[in-house]
């Protein structure tokens, strides 16, 4: 469908990553998250570009109205006094397929989803349905414990009543990245950390896992899964805060076949998964992985794929509207992502 070769009609791809996009255009900027996603808009541009046969048109936040594009890259600027809401349903209407990266906090992915199957659009990103699985941690855990899945046990924060043995892990149900994730080791950090939260039903806690922290890059389509690459994630604890300084990706791993598994189950567990997903989990140094969370959009250690595998995921994912992806690595490099510069 997205031949190069293709002459009778162009297609019109919209790209919205909602951090560099304008879904802040009214409120400062998070940081850590407008890094990241700054780095994966940069390279799925990149990716789209080499594609003739697509029109691309992306939303930047007026924050990045200087980002250089590529001659065949449209750019619609989301003014300081606007908000993206206003302008994306019209952007959408234009498009044929919408490829939509954004946070699953506030259910902003969810809406953005919805949106476009309500428009009735080619959505390059997992279904609503599996969107709203995924976007909620607790609903994660019980849909993968559900279909026999190794997940870390996983409580709503006003319902944990257990004795506080060991560490645990405190953080948003719909949380993206390290922001706002506690790390305990007492009662007193316990108090400390649930009396500043509001909303206690928004949160969960979790046993904290010791193991390697880890996420593989996958490609999802119609119940079947195929994994990329498996990356390490450097995370950083500092007074009870999490923070990702940086991914490895593509690291060898004599797991791989066990991880293929993991997604294989995954997929028919959460079926509405679709294009590319990360999966973060815990490795214990002898037992089956632990899965933390399902991302379903692109995550930062995509960032690295391309350098590392010489694999076009953009590419892949656009032709995975009429096929299976085909994987070809054509090389195989260890790649760097910094977060923190």
């Amino acid at each position: 469908m997205f031949d190069n070769h293709e002459t009778r009609s162009i297609t019109k791809v919209l790209v919205f990553e909602f951090i560099t996009g304008g879904g802040f255009s009214q409120a400062a900027l998070p940081d850590s998250l407008a890094t990241e996603g700054l780095l994966m808009l940069e390279v799925m541009i990149a990716e789209l570009a080499l594609v003739s046969a697509i029109q691309v048109t992306v939303l930047l936040d007026w924050r990045f109205n200087q980002l250089s594009l590529p001659l065949n890259i449209n750019a619609v600027v989301v003014a300081k006094d606007q908000s993206v809401y206003e302008i994306l349903p019209a952007l959408i209407e234009q498009a044929d397929f919408i490829w939509p990266i954004a946070p699953e906090m506030d259910s902003v992915l969810k809406k953005i989803t919805a949106l476009v199957e309500d428009e009735g659009k080619g959505l390059l990103n997992s279904s609503s349905e599996a969107v709203a699985i995924c976007s909620d941690k607790l609903i994660t855990a019980q849909v993968l414990q559900n279909n026999a899945i190794k997940v870390v046990n996983t409580i709503q924060l006003d319902e944990f009543s257990s004795d506080l043995i060991g560490q645990w892990v405190i953080k948003p149900k719909d949380g993206v990245g390290c922001l706002n994730n506690y790390l305990i080791s007492s009662e007193y950090e316990f108090e400390q950390v649930n009396n500043k939260i509001q909303c206690k039903s928004d949160y969960i806690i979790q046993p904290y896992v010791k193991g390697e922290s880890l996420s593989l890059s996958c490609l999802f389509r119609e119940g079947k899964a195929w994994l990329l690459c498996c990356n390490s994630q450097q995370v950083e604890i500092k007074r009870g805060s999490f923070k990702l300084n940086a991914c490895e990706v593509n690291i060898t791993s004599n797991n791989m076949e066990k991880y293929q598994c993991l997604i294989d189950l995954i997929s028919q567990a959460i079926p509405g998964l679709w294009g590319y997903v990360g999966i973060d989990i815990i490795q214990p140094e002898l037992n089956d992985p632990w899965v933390v969370e399902i991302n379903p959009r692109l995550t930062t250690s995509y960032v690295g794929i391309n350098q590392a595998l010489d694999f076009n995921v953009a590419v892949a994912v656009l032709d995975m509207v009429d096929k299976d992806p085909v994987i070809k690595k054509m090389c195989n490099k260890q790649i760097t992502v910094s977060i923190t510069g």
